[in-house]
């Protein structure tokens, strides 16, 4: 990862822009540059670390309409609010809305697992008995796939290695159904970034963590 730059009687190595050099003097580990003391994003707006920097974002929640809105119940997720009992169209629309930011290598082997999406019963409540996934949007152009890994379980798979750089988007839904009737959906908006040709160069055997596990309770309009 390191670039070896020489020096009268010796040479030292050296990391790439948003790196720093290891205990050993020559291997690189990614500066997190989110935890820094200094503001490093405008006000509103949230650190995301990436191999060799950050970003900057602001996840919004749909504009409301009509007899639908949704509120930010955390910094990446929404919820929509309880719709009018006669209201099937607004009970249609997602209930929650997630979003998450992925910083991807580019040796990194495929297909891997990046996150699975669950479903959990509510207390006193049955819980939903099918679950149906999907790819509902984005620009991933046949990089994903969503797949169940069991009854109450779902993955998006990259099936594609991701060139940087670039940042793709694909939005995943998590319908449930309680005896054939449509209960509530769940999207998971993902966005994957690759990494750029320096950060490829010097940082392309970086690891990637585990999986994203999102568990969604079952949540119902009355």
């Amino acid at each position: 990862m390191h670039t070896c730059v020489n020096t009268p009687g010796s040479y030292r190595c050296a990391c790439p822009s948003g790196y720093r050099t290891m205990a050993d003097g020559k291997s690189c580990e990614d500066v997190d540059e989110c935890v820094s003391p200094q503001h490093v994003c405008p006000r509103g707006t949230m650190c995301i670390n990436t191999g060799g920097g950050f970003q900057c974002v602001s996840p919004e929640c749909p504009e409301g309409s009509g007899n639908v809105s949704y509120v930010k119940t955390s910094p990446f997720q929404c919820e929509r609010n309880p719709c009018p009992m006669e209201s099937r169209p607004c009970r249609h629309l997602p209930k929650t809305i997630s979003f998450h930011y992925l910083s991807l290598p580019s040796n990194l082997k495929t297909p891997i697992t990046l996150f699975r999406m669950a479903t959990a019963s509510a207390p006193g409540r049955p819980g939903p008995n099918s679950l149906r996934f999907g790819i509902v949007g984005g620009n991933s152009r046949g990089h994903f796939v969503m797949q169940r890994s069991d009854r109450q379980t779902g993955e998006l798979i990259l099936v594609q290695t991701l060139e940087g750089p670039q940042t793709l988007e694909v939005d995943v839904d998590m319908s449930e159904y309680l005896d054939r009737s449509f209960q509530a959906n769940h999207v998971s908006k993902a966005r994957p970034t690759g990494m750029n040709e320096e950060e490829r160069k010097h940082g392309g055997d970086l690891g990637i963590a585990p999986p994203i596990e999102i568990l969604l309770g079952q949540m119902r309009d009355w």
